[in-house]
């Protein structure tokens, strides 16, 4: 395949296998399944985070697995959808973006939020793993 064919060739098997992924997410999520989640990041140094919530700072696969099961551990009524969703596939590595319509309770308090997101996946011998996640929350958030 020459670069032309990764450029222009849809990769539908693969889109779709890449969407089937993030639903798997959105469920492992929903049912605080951290194991599984942490499952769908590549466990490697080239995996790096920067998420809408503190610390800010760039995420190693380590950090982002520990704050995504603390943080998510503690709510109630986890709730998440990937509105707009786009997904575009270079051979072994695709960029899925959406707007992330999310929300949940904490400490009584119904908290509802989106963000732009982008999330970048590589075929790790035939399972697509998150090796990068941007979250940027819109203004209107509170």
């Amino acid at each position: 395949m020459n670069a032309l064919d990764i450029i222009s060739d849809p990769f539908a098997a693969e889109q779709a296998a890449v969407r089937q992924r993030l639903d798997e997410i959105l469920d492992a999520v929903g049912r605080k399944d951290f194991d599984r989640l942490a499952g769908y990041h590549l466990d490697s140094p080239k995996f790096t985070k920067f998420d809408d919530f503190e610390p800010l700072d760039r995420q190693d696969a380590a950090t982002t697995n520990r704050l995504e099961a603390e943080g998510l551990g503690g709510v109630k009524r986890l709730r998440g959808e990937f509105q707009e969703l786009k997904v575009d596939v270079f051979g072994a590595v695709a960029i899925a973006t959406a707007v992330f319509d999310y929300g949940f309770e904490a400490d009584g308090e119904q908290i509802s939020a989106r963000a732009r997101t982008t999330l970048v996946f590589v075929d790790d011998n035939g399972e697509w793993r998150i090796t990068h996640e941007h979250f940027s929350p819109f203004k209107a958030n509170p």
